[in-house]
């Protein structure tokens, strides 16, 4: 399992995504590969947030 520095790491890159994704976006007329790339983002930042909770969950069964 990855530690939470490297999560963090990826979690502020794929932030970062979003957030240029979201800027791509017209207000009207919005391409369908630019929403996909923006609901891939979405989704792989969200699977990290799940990770952190099980390594935080982890912790809080297993303190060192």
């Amino acid at each position: 399992m990855e530690d939470c520095a490297a999560l963090q790491k990826k979690l502020d890159l794929i932030n970062t995504r979003i957030y240029e994704a979201e800027a791509r976006l017209g207000a009207h007329s919005i391409k369908p590969i630019l929403m996909q790339q923006l609901f891939e983002l979405e989704e792989e930042r969200a699977a990290i947030l799940e990770l952190f909770d099980r390594i935080k969950g982890a912790s809080q069964e297993n303190p060192s």
